[in-house]
């Protein structure tokens, strides 16, 4: 009798370790490319008043889809304000759907902030993904060109997964 306490005892407090050792904060929803696996993410708002310590790093974020791709959705855009982050799919190994505009979302990989060298240069941002033809297809990349006139600032990030909630 005692010994089938004691087992008891144990897996029951096993169990409750289990529980208790994780800190990670899980994002549930639709899950695209590696998914996130870093232990917490940084708001979006965050994110532009933590540039130095962030550039160059894999980190995790939360925000808002801005925009997105809508010619084939491999690009998303989440933005605080005037300031814009543009998500590029690392090796487009994955696309988001256009119902995904408006939703929050979860995402992880390389942060990149980066001075441009001449940010009245008339380069589109079009040209560097590939094809993008069709209506609408490039305005998101025009909007960001504006906003990159304004600001000599370019914030990006390659993302090796997502999760939509």
């Amino acid at each position: 009798m005692l010994q089938k306490s004691l087992v008891f005892m144990f897996v029951i407090v096993g169990l409750l370790m289990m529980g208790c050792s994780s800190e990670k904060e899980t994002a549930q929803g639709e899950t695209f490319g590696a998914g996130v696996s870093l232990a917490s993410a940084v708001p979006i708002n965050e994110v532009f008043t933590q540039v130095s310590e962030l550039n160059g790093k894999i980190v995790r974020v939360t925000g808002t889809i801005n925009d997105l791709c809508k010619h084939k959705g491999c690009w998303m855009q989440v933005k605080d304000g005037e300031q814009v982050l543009t998500v590029r799919f690392k090796d487009e190994a994955f696309i988001l759907p256009a119902s995904a505009i408006g939703r929050n979302v979860d995402f992880e990989g390389l942060f990149i902030a980066e001075k441009l060298a001449n940010p009245l240069s008339s380069q589109s941002g079009c040209a560097e993904g590939g094809n993008h033809e069709g209506d609408g297809a490039c305005e998101s990349e025009r909007a960001e060109h504006s906003a990159k006139k304004a600001s000599n600032m370019r914030y990006t990030m390659v993302s090796t997964g997502l999760v939509l909630i």
